[in-house]
Protein backbone atom coordinates (compact mmCIF):
# COMPACT_ATOMS: atom_id res chain seq x y z
CA UNK A 1 0.00 0.00 0.00
CA UNK A 2 1.37 3.54 -0.67
CA UNK A 3 0.48 6.85 0.04
CA UNK A 4 -0.66 8.06 -3.74
CA UNK A 5 -3.08 4.93 -3.18
CA UNK A 6 -4.64 6.43 -0.35
CA UNK A 7 -5.04 9.76 -1.62
CA UNK A 8 -6.35 8.97 -4.53
CA UNK A 9 -8.83 6.04 -2.61
CA UNK A 10 -10.33 9.45 -0.56
CA UNK A 11 -10.43 11.75 -3.14
CA UNK A 12 -12.96 9.27 -5.24
CA UNK A 13 -15.19 9.18 -2.45
CA UNK A 14 -15.00 13.29 -1.26
CA UNK A 15 -15.74 13.71 -5.01
CA UNK A 16 -18.40 10.82 -5.76
CA UNK A 17 -17.17 10.25 -8.94
CA UNK A 18 -14.10 8.85 -10.69
CA UNK A 19 -14.36 11.19 -13.44
CA UNK A 20 -14.52 14.48 -11.03
CA UNK A 21 -11.86 13.20 -9.00
CA UNK A 22 -9.62 12.58 -12.22
CA UNK A 23 -9.77 16.23 -13.10
CA UNK A 24 -8.78 17.19 -9.55
CA UNK A 25 -6.01 15.42 -9.36
CA UNK A 26 -5.21 15.45 -12.60
CA UNK A 27 -4.62 11.93 -13.21
CA UNK A 28 -6.38 10.07 -15.75
CA UNK A 29 -9.32 7.70 -14.79
CA UNK A 30 -7.57 3.97 -15.58
CA UNK A 31 -4.69 4.98 -13.35
CA UNK A 32 -7.42 6.14 -10.62
CA UNK A 33 -8.97 2.46 -11.22
CA UNK A 34 -5.58 0.77 -11.53
CA UNK A 35 -4.67 2.40 -8.10
CA UNK A 36 -7.84 0.90 -6.61
CA UNK A 37 -8.16 -2.17 -8.09
CA UNK A 38 -3.98 -2.80 -6.40
CA UNK A 39 -5.50 -1.76 -3.55
CA UNK A 40 -8.48 -4.09 -3.49
CA UNK A 41 -6.36 -7.06 -4.47
CA UNK A 42 -3.94 -6.35 -2.32
CA UNK A 43 -6.06 -6.71 0.98
CA UNK A 44 -8.84 -9.25 -0.48
CA UNK A 45 -11.67 -6.63 0.44
CA UNK A 46 -14.10 -4.86 -1.85
CA UNK A 47 -13.91 -0.91 -1.69
CA UNK A 48 -16.44 -0.12 -3.77
CA UNK A 49 -19.76 -1.77 -5.74
CA UNK A 50 -19.78 -0.85 -9.34
CA UNK A 51 -23.18 0.55 -9.81
CA UNK A 52 -24.90 1.81 -12.47
CA UNK A 53 -25.16 5.28 -11.06
CA UNK A 54 -21.51 5.72 -9.98
CA UNK A 55 -19.23 3.84 -7.46
CA UNK A 56 -20.74 3.23 -4.02
CA UNK A 57 -18.58 2.28 -1.10
CA UNK A 58 -18.96 -1.14 0.41
CA UNK A 59 -18.91 -1.29 4.46
CA UNK A 60 -15.27 -2.34 3.77
CA UNK A 61 -14.72 0.41 2.13
CA UNK A 62 -16.32 3.01 4.83
CA UNK A 63 -13.75 1.55 7.35
CA UNK A 64 -11.18 2.00 5.00
CA UNK A 65 -12.19 5.91 3.91
CA UNK A 66 -12.60 6.82 7.72
CA UNK A 67 -8.47 5.11 8.66
CA UNK A 68 -7.29 6.54 5.32
CA UNK A 69 -8.98 10.00 5.76
CA UNK A 70 -7.58 10.03 9.46
CA UNK A 71 -3.85 8.92 8.15
CA UNK A 72 -3.76 11.87 5.66
CA UNK A 73 -5.02 14.17 7.87
CA UNK A 74 -2.32 13.20 10.35
CA UNK A 75 0.10 13.86 7.37
CA UNK A 76 -0.70 17.20 6.93
CA UNK A 77 -0.69 18.16 10.64
CA UNK A 78 2.79 16.25 10.73
CA UNK A 79 4.37 18.79 7.40
CA UNK A 80 2.71 21.52 9.33
CA UNK A 81 4.20 21.13 12.46
CA UNK A 82 7.89 20.95 11.39
CA UNK A 83 6.83 24.24 9.29
CA UNK A 84 5.91 25.38 12.41
CA UNK A 85 9.20 24.31 13.87
CA UNK A 86 10.93 25.76 11.39
CA UNK A 87 9.33 29.08 11.47
CA UNK A 88 9.53 29.04 15.61
CA UNK A 89 5.51 29.21 15.89
CA UNK A 90 3.07 27.11 16.64
CA UNK A 91 -0.48 26.90 14.99
CA UNK A 92 -3.79 26.23 17.02
CA UNK A 93 -5.99 23.82 15.30
CA UNK A 94 -9.44 24.75 16.60
CA UNK A 95 -12.82 23.50 15.48
CA UNK A 96 -15.94 25.59 14.87
CA UNK A 97 -19.55 25.33 14.05
CA UNK A 98 -20.59 27.28 11.64
CA UNK A 99 -23.43 28.29 13.99
CA UNK A 100 -20.39 29.50 16.03
CA UNK A 101 -18.26 30.95 13.74
CA UNK A 102 -20.78 32.98 12.28
CA UNK A 103 -21.05 35.42 15.48
CA UNK A 104 -19.56 34.27 18.47
CA UNK A 105 -15.95 33.60 17.50
CA UNK A 106 -15.04 36.42 15.29
CA UNK A 107 -15.57 38.26 18.03
CA UNK A 108 -13.25 36.45 20.45
CA UNK A 109 -10.85 36.01 17.97
CA UNK A 110 -10.70 39.82 17.22
CA UNK A 111 -10.42 40.61 21.12
CA UNK A 112 -7.44 37.95 21.59
CA UNK A 113 -5.07 38.87 18.14
CA UNK A 114 -5.38 42.50 20.07
CA UNK A 115 -3.27 40.70 22.84
CA UNK A 116 -1.50 37.88 20.72
CA UNK A 117 -0.66 39.65 17.30
CA UNK A 118 1.65 36.63 17.02
CA UNK A 119 -0.83 33.97 17.29
CA UNK A 120 -1.93 31.47 14.11
CA UNK A 121 -4.66 29.91 14.03
CA UNK A 122 -5.95 27.08 11.48
CA UNK A 123 -9.96 26.93 11.71
CA UNK A 124 -11.72 23.60 11.09
CA UNK A 125 -15.55 24.06 10.03
CA UNK A 126 -17.08 21.07 11.47
CA UNK A 127 -19.75 20.10 13.33
CA UNK A 128 -19.62 19.81 17.26
CA UNK A 129 -19.83 16.11 17.04
CA UNK A 130 -17.07 15.89 14.30
CA UNK A 131 -14.74 18.50 16.65
CA UNK A 132 -15.11 15.71 19.58
CA UNK A 133 -13.88 12.95 17.26
CA UNK A 134 -11.36 14.69 15.80
CA UNK A 135 -10.07 16.23 19.15
CA UNK A 136 -9.79 13.14 20.73
CA UNK A 137 -7.95 11.26 17.97
CA UNK A 138 -5.30 14.71 17.95
CA UNK A 139 -6.14 16.13 14.84
CA UNK A 140 -7.49 19.46 16.93
CA UNK A 141 -6.17 21.39 19.60
CA UNK A 142 -9.04 22.93 20.42
CA UNK A 143 -12.98 23.42 19.59
CA UNK A 144 -15.96 25.24 20.24
CA UNK A 145 -19.16 22.70 20.93
CA UNK A 146 -22.54 22.54 22.30
CA UNK A 147 -22.20 21.31 25.46
CA UNK A 148 -23.94 18.34 26.88
CA UNK A 149 -23.29 16.15 29.78
CA UNK A 150 -21.25 13.23 28.62
CA UNK A 151 -18.66 15.60 28.00
CA UNK A 152 -17.39 15.55 31.54
CA UNK A 153 -15.48 12.05 31.47
CA UNK A 154 -13.83 12.68 27.81
CA UNK A 155 -13.25 16.52 27.89
CA UNK A 156 -12.29 19.18 29.59
CA UNK A 157 -14.23 21.90 29.04
CA UNK A 158 -14.70 26.15 29.80
CA UNK A 159 -18.43 27.28 29.47
CA UNK A 160 -18.73 30.56 27.35
CA UNK A 161 -22.31 31.32 26.39
CA UNK A 162 -25.80 29.63 27.55
CA UNK A 163 -28.56 30.09 24.99
CA UNK A 164 -31.33 28.28 23.15
CA UNK A 165 -32.61 26.71 19.89
CA UNK A 166 -35.30 28.29 18.07
CA UNK A 167 -37.33 27.45 15.31
CA UNK A 168 -37.01 30.00 12.56
CA UNK A 169 -39.45 30.06 9.79
CA UNK A 170 -40.28 33.23 6.73
CA UNK A 171 -42.61 35.62 7.89
CA UNK A 172 -44.86 34.41 5.32
CA UNK A 173 -45.29 31.15 6.68
CA UNK A 174 -48.60 30.43 8.97
CA UNK A 175 -46.55 29.42 12.42
CA UNK A 176 -44.79 32.64 12.16
CA UNK A 177 -47.91 34.43 14.55
CA UNK A 178 -47.08 31.85 17.01
CA UNK A 179 -45.79 32.94 20.67
CA UNK A 180 -44.01 29.58 21.04
CA UNK A 181 -44.07 26.10 19.51
CA UNK A 182 -44.00 22.08 20.31
CA UNK A 183 -42.99 19.78 18.34
CA UNK A 184 -46.27 18.72 17.94
CA UNK A 185 -46.90 21.91 15.92
CA UNK A 186 -44.21 21.06 13.65
CA UNK A 187 -44.11 17.57 13.34
CA UNK A 188 -45.50 17.56 9.61
CA UNK A 189 -43.81 20.74 8.83
CA UNK A 190 -40.90 20.77 6.17
CA UNK A 191 -37.75 21.02 7.96
CA UNK A 192 -33.99 22.24 7.02
CA UNK A 193 -31.35 20.33 9.08
CA UNK A 194 -27.70 21.01 9.61
CA UNK A 195 -25.45 17.48 8.39
CA UNK A 196 -24.79 14.65 10.37
CA UNK A 197 -22.34 15.20 12.61
CA UNK A 198 -24.01 18.46 14.37
CA UNK A 199 -25.32 17.76 17.48
CA UNK A 200 -28.16 19.85 17.13
CA UNK A 201 -28.84 17.33 13.98
CA UNK A 202 -29.12 14.66 16.63
CA UNK A 203 -31.14 16.44 18.94
CA UNK A 204 -34.01 17.09 16.48
CA UNK A 205 -34.17 13.95 15.43
CA UNK A 206 -34.40 12.44 19.24
CA UNK A 207 -37.40 14.96 19.60
CA UNK A 208 -39.07 13.44 16.72
CA UNK A 209 -38.33 10.14 17.61
CA UNK A 210 -39.73 10.45 21.13
CA UNK A 211 -43.55 11.03 19.10
CA UNK A 212 -42.48 8.02 16.90
CA UNK A 213 -41.86 10.03 14.10
CA UNK A 214 -39.18 11.85 11.32
CA UNK A 215 -38.67 14.97 10.66
CA UNK A 216 -39.95 16.12 6.75
CA UNK A 217 -36.70 17.21 5.62
CA UNK A 218 -36.30 19.47 2.57
CA UNK A 219 -32.76 20.48 2.37
CA UNK A 220 -29.82 19.55 4.25
CA UNK A 221 -27.13 21.71 4.37
CA UNK A 222 -24.02 23.12 6.68
CA UNK A 223 -23.72 27.00 5.39
CA UNK A 224 -25.83 29.11 7.78
CA UNK A 225 -26.64 31.57 4.53
CA UNK A 226 -27.97 28.88 2.78
CA UNK A 227 -30.44 27.92 5.04
CA UNK A 228 -31.04 31.48 6.34
CA UNK A 229 -31.91 32.08 2.22
CA UNK A 230 -34.54 28.96 2.15
CA UNK A 231 -36.14 29.90 5.20
CA UNK A 232 -36.69 33.57 3.70
CA UNK A 233 -38.39 31.59 0.68
CA UNK A 234 -40.22 29.53 2.83
CA UNK A 235 -38.89 26.47 1.79
CA UNK A 236 -39.45 25.14 5.39
CA UNK A 237 -38.18 26.13 8.90
CA UNK A 238 -34.77 25.27 10.54
CA UNK A 239 -33.87 25.12 14.06
CA UNK A 240 -31.27 27.86 15.15
CA UNK A 241 -29.83 29.33 18.11
CA UNK A 242 -31.29 32.57 19.21
CA UNK A 243 -28.10 34.73 18.85
CA UNK A 244 -28.35 33.78 14.82
CA UNK A 245 -31.85 35.48 14.33
CA UNK A 246 -31.73 38.64 14.05
CA UNK A 247 -34.19 41.42 14.89
CA UNK A 248 -33.79 43.97 12.21
CA UNK A 249 -34.09 40.93 10.12
CA UNK A 250 -38.02 40.91 9.11
CA UNK A 251 -38.06 38.45 6.80
CA UNK A 252 -36.91 35.50 9.27
CA UNK A 253 -38.95 34.86 12.22
CA UNK A 254 -37.32 32.77 15.69
CA UNK A 255 -40.19 31.12 17.78
CA UNK A 256 -39.40 29.61 20.89
CA UNK A 257 -39.89 26.36 21.88
CA UNK A 258 -42.74 26.01 25.21
CA UNK A 259 -40.63 23.97 26.69
CA UNK A 260 -37.24 25.75 25.74
CA UNK A 261 -34.20 23.65 24.12
CA UNK A 262 -31.52 25.41 26.35
CA UNK A 263 -27.91 25.24 24.90
CA UNK A 264 -24.56 25.70 26.47
CA UNK A 265 -21.47 26.32 24.20
CA UNK A 266 -18.27 26.20 25.14
CA UNK A 267 -14.57 25.35 24.53
CA UNK A 268 -13.22 21.49 25.20
CA UNK A 269 -10.01 19.75 24.65
CA UNK A 270 -8.75 16.35 25.40
CA UNK A 271 -8.39 15.61 28.95
CA UNK A 272 -4.54 14.12 29.90
CA UNK A 273 -2.93 15.98 27.24
CA UNK A 274 -0.42 18.04 27.43
CA UNK A 275 -1.25 21.24 25.06
CA UNK A 276 1.38 22.71 23.11
CA UNK A 277 2.02 26.64 24.45
CA UNK A 278 -0.53 28.55 21.80
CA UNK A 279 -3.55 26.34 22.51
CA UNK A 280 -2.78 27.28 26.78
CA UNK A 281 -2.92 30.56 26.25
CA UNK A 282 -5.87 30.43 24.40
CA UNK A 283 -7.96 28.48 27.04
CA UNK A 284 -6.37 30.79 29.12
CA UNK A 285 -7.31 34.30 27.56
CA UNK A 286 -11.45 31.85 27.33
CA UNK A 287 -11.11 30.89 31.06
CA UNK A 288 -10.09 34.36 32.26
CA UNK A 289 -12.60 36.57 29.54
CA UNK A 290 -15.61 34.94 31.72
Amino acid sequence: MRLIQLKYFVEICDQGSLSVASKFLFVTQPALSSAINNLEKEFNLKLFDRKAHGLELTKEGEFFYEKAKGILEQLEIFEKDLKDLADKQTTIRIGVPPMIGSFLFPMIYERYMLEHIDAKFEIWEEGSLSIRNKIMNNTLDLGFSILNESEQERYQKEVILETELVYCVSKDNPLAHKEFVTIEDIKSEPVILMKEGFFQTRLIKDMYSQIGLVPNIVLVSSQILVIRNFIKINAGGAFLIKELVDADDEHIIGIPFKEKLNLKIGLIWRKNVELHQGAIEFVKYITNSR
